[in-house]
């Protein structure tokens, strides 16, 4: 019996058992999360009101990240979502509540990679885990499944108003988006519009432009949905490098869309995408797509808005702005330190390249002339 559990079957049965534990652990923390049991409509609001996990955010944001980013995930953990989290009680926009995920693609991992992102999970469990390869070329796939899995959710309990998406290597200013967004509904979606409609805080507001797409010349703002970036109109399609698009036959250029650093859906958007995923035509760039599925949506509300630096490249830094792209983890920091010192995201404000205001009255061939002023050479 000694001889037995010392010897060679013992180490056999020994490796079996972790294993199958390991393996158990990996696949818990690897399935999507909060899905609890399905709930009928009368029993919603019940138990919305007493599980604290289905409480129903206003704001749900999808930060698209790589098994490998750990680094720029601990970065926006540490920066930007540690702000929200630190100010949230004493905000003003307190009842506002926000929950973000992480989206990244679980095919084609080695047992290292699907280890640490177990542990991740473990820890933080603010990861969205979807059954599909994580490169540049599937990007579109993970967003047309993040949409699918936040449509689903409604049926367990959890919803919401709208939806970011960003990149992690996005910084967002969470201390003055609620606001906006706020804003945005009692200027457009909280009253009854006439088409076409600028309201006195537009044309006092010198970050938007707007375009309501609409049947009905008069509507309720709350039947608007509200799609709100920084919108690209002119862009010729790509022919070469990782946004080369072989099958686009649209047009000349791409339909209008808002760049991908960071944009907002409303939630009858994301359902549409949703409902509809398997006959919407996926092209190499998410936020290309996505602007091809929504362009013949009816009652919908394009808003370009200049505080969304979402380029390939920043334009500057700036106080007034809401989001920033293509930051690397020091610069993220550093906003975050400049904000913790002196309550502004810059240390100095400077524009790098020139901005413009989207003009919807024109071709979008002609929709976008830079404006150059202040631009420091």
């Amino acid at each position: 019996m000694i001889k037995f559990f010392g010897g060679k079957p013992f180490r056999t049965l020994f490796l079996i058992i972790f294993s199958f534990l390991l393996g158990c652990m990996i696949t818990i923390n690897l399935t999507p999360i909060e899905k609890t049991c399905r709930i009928e409509n009368a029993d919603r609001e019940y138990n919305i009101m007493q599980n604290s996990k289905l409480r129903n955010p206003e704001l749900i944001i999808l930060i698209l990240s790589a098994p490998n980013n750990l680094g720029k995930r601990e970065t926006i953990r540490e920066t930007w979502l540690k702000l929200y989290n630190e100010n949230f009680d004493g905000s003003d926009n307190k009842d506002f509540k926000i929950k973000h995920y992480f989206v990244i693609g679980s095919l084609g991992l080695n047992a290292d990679q699907l280890l640490h992102l177990s542990s991740e999970q473990s820890k933080y469990n603010d990861i969205l885990i979807l059954p599909v390869l994580d490169t540049y070329k599937t990007l579109t796939e993970k967003i047309k499944r993040s949409f699918v899995w936040l449509n689903d959710q409604y049926d367990y309990g959890l919803n919401f108003k709208y939806v970011l998406k960003c990149d992690d290597d996005s910084y967002v200013n969470l201390l003055m988006l609620p606001q906006e967004i706020i804003a945005i509904e009692n200027s457009y979606l909280n009253s009854d519009l006439k088409y076409p409609f600028k309201p006195k805080s537009e044309q006092n507001n010198p970050y938007l432009s707007t375009s309501m797409q609409v049947n009905d010349k008069e509507i309720k703002g709350k039947y608007l949905s509200v799609y709100w970036g920084y919108f690209s109109g002119s862009a010729k399609i790509k022919t070469k490098g990782k946004w080369k698009e072989n099958d686009w036959i649209a047009s000349d250029r791409y339909t209008p869309y808002a760049l991908g650093g960071g944009y907002i859906l409303s939630k009858n958007l994301i359902s549409y995408v949703a409902k509809n995923t398997e006959d919407l035509r996926s092209f190499n760039s998410e936020d290309v797509s996505v602007g091809f599925w929504l362009a013949p949506i009816n009652n919908i509300l394009r808003i370009h808005d200049i505080r969304f630096d979402t380029e390939w490249i920043s334009r500057s830094c700036r106080n007034t702005h809401l989001i920033i792209h293509n930051l690397s983890q020091q610069e993220m920091r550093k906003i975050y330190n400049n904000y913790v010192q002196h309550k502004t995201l810059c240390s100095e404000e400077v524009d790098k390249r020139s901005y413009y205001i989207y003009n919807w009255s024109v071709p979008p061939s002609q929709c976008c002339k830079p404006i150059n002023e202040n631009i420091n050479s």
